[in-house]
């Protein structure tokens, strides 16, 4: 099966460009904590721009650049890691802080990833499908015409990979 993430566009770019190799995530509105964890090993990354400053709404369809392959997963339960971890990330600390406190358990699941950008862009159109506050999706496989190069690693994920050891 093939699976895809929503994330925040900010975050698809930072991880697109090696900025970013950490996913952070709670659970969407419709979801369980237990339901929103980084249990399938590779995945292909929504970018979307709920959530973020400035957004004028959702996007009418999602242009998907990235699939990514999950290295190390697990929960963080301290919050002083976290706070270790979001210089290297594109997240609103404010907005990090807020999913951590949320619910009933003070947790963020994470996912260490390696990106792999895609040529051309895969224009997948939004369907009902494909909306709601939810994490994963089923999607149909990619056009054959897609290409994948590795992301290289750099300072910065270097970084984030020894925070996470």
């Amino acid at each position: 099966m093939i699976q895809g993430f929503k994330e925040l566009a900010s975050v698809c770019q930072a991880i697109a460009t090696g900025q970013q190799s950490v996913l952070l995530r709670k659970a969407g509105i419709r979801e369980t904590t237990s339901e929103s964890g980084f249990g399938t090993k590779s995945f292909y990354l929504l970018p979307t721009h709920y959530h973020e400053k400035d957004a004028k709404g959702p996007t009418a369809d999602f242009e998907i650049s990235v699939r990514v392959d999950v290295l190390r997963s697990g929960d963080l339960l301290d919050w002083s890691q976290i706070e270790k971890l979001l210089p290297f990330t594109a997240y609103n600390p404010k907005t990090i802080r807020e999913h951590f406190d949320s619910r009933d358990q003070k947790l963020l699941h994470f996912a260490l990833v390696r990106p792999f950008l895609l040529q051309p862009i895969w224009p997948l159109p939004s369907s009902a499908e494909l909306r709601g506050c939810r994490s994963w999706f089923d999607l149909p496989p990619p056009p054959t015409s897609v290409r994948e190069s590795v992301v290289p690693e750099t300072e910065q994920t270097r970084q984030t990979a020894l925070l996470l050891s």
